[in-house]
């Protein structure tokens, strides 16, 4: 049976809600027959009455299907219950990188450079897939456990605004305000102005936030505005990594991510394998005993998302306003054509998810 073909929600029990995002949530499950556990995401009571979010759901199965790593979320199946399509996942015991970062504020680097490696294998499978994930941020890194090992295996999760080249967008605004606000935090500039010609290197200008993120304790860029923020992505050059409170100077780990954060995209690497190949080079020459100086970490990043989302409502920001619609382009095309009764997968769709395509700029 093709990885496509639809499955039955009916073949599957059940249980408690283990997450929730922007659209959807997820609940734990069992398929009856196998006893398989699996993780089922349905879209929530807000978002099931919206055509452009079960076509978002319907594209999200079709570039699942499309990805064979390691280092990223399986799709099992998926399927329709009445008009509203489901995903058969992987069930991920563990936490995502954001609740790790909630509780420890900050990660040293030995910690991080095997997690980073992962993330950067997981990221050049999606590329030569021609995928581009689009929403890279520690919320959507997920840290799977091992039984009988200490350390979690590395997996990007939530491809709900990923695109495939060849795959039609919804022409509206498709996800919540305060999620897009936070996902803001670690897009490239580019995104900020046209999201329907971002390419492979807006994913790996996410990293370099990742990772700045992990080792400082804050973002690059904290503006507190929407309007504050967007100018400092698309005019300020990033803090040199080690000139930020606690960090011990390091040339190569300076350089890595000065790369990574830079505004144009040509100056970045040109490929997740050419950062996994600078990677391996910074971490041989990390002394991974070193511990970082402590210090009182005060950036609050789900309070931050609150203030910025907060500023943006209080503009009285509507669908018509240039705030919003900066806002909207960081993860919609816009212009793109669309399958007009958006209840199934158009045939054009499938057709661009099966066919056999050469990867952007990676190889």
């Amino acid at each position: 049976m093709s990885r496509l073909d639809p499955v039955s929600l009916d073949d599957y029990q059940l249980g408690e809600p283990i997450g929730s995002g922007a659209m959807a949530r997820v609940f734990d499950a069992v398929h009856r027959k196998t006893k398989k556990a699996v993780a089922i995401k349905l879209l929530d009571g807000t978002s099931r009455g919206s055509r452009e979010l079960r076509e978002r759901m319907a594209r999200e199965a079709l570039v699942l299907s499309s990805l064979q790593s390691p280092h990223v979320s399986k799709l099992f199946g998926y399927g329709w219950e009445g008009e509203q399509p489901f995903l058969v996942l992987e069930k991920l015991e563990g936490e995502t990188l954001a609740d790790m970062l909630r509780r420890d504020k900050r990660l040293p680097p030995a910690r991080l450079v095997d997690w980073i490696e992962q993330l950067l294998v997981g990221l050049r499978d999606c590329h030569r897939a021609n995928v581009i994930h689009r929403d890279v941020k520690p919320a959507n890194i997920f840290l799977v456990k091992r039984e009988g090992a200490t350390e979690p295996v590395v997996k990007l999760i939530d491809f709900g605004v990923a695109r495939l080249a060849e795959i039609a967008s919804a022409g509206v605004s498709l996800t919540s305000t305060h999620h897009l606000i936070g996902s803001v935090g670690y897009m490239a500039p580019e995104q900020l102005e046209y999201a329907k010609g971002v390419a492979p290197t807006a994913d790996l200008y996410a990293v370099g936030v990742v990772i700045f993120r992990c080792l400082t304790g804050r973002l690059p860029f904290v503006g507190a505005s929407f309007e504050a923020l967007t100018k400092q992505k698309t005019e300020a050059t990033a803090p040199v990594l080690s000139s930020l409170p606690g960090m011990v100077p390091n040339d190569l780990l300076d350089e890595f991510v000065r790369r990574a954060l830079m505004r144009d995209p040509a100056a970045r690497f040109a490929s997740a394998s050419d950062m996994l190949q600078e990677w391996w080079r910074v971490a041989a020459a990390l002394d991974r005993d070193t511990i970082l100086p402590e210090i009182d970490v005060v950036f609050d990043e789900d309070e931050w998302t609150g203030t910025i989302a907060n500023s943006l409502a209080k503009t009285g920001a509507g669908p018509t306003s240039t705030n919003m619609q900066a806002l909207l382009r960081t993860m919609d095309d816009l212009d793109a054509a669309t399958d007009p009764q958006m209840t199934r997968p158009s045939e054009g769709t499938m057709e661009a998810a099966a066919r056999d395509v050469e990867p952007p700029t990676d190889s």
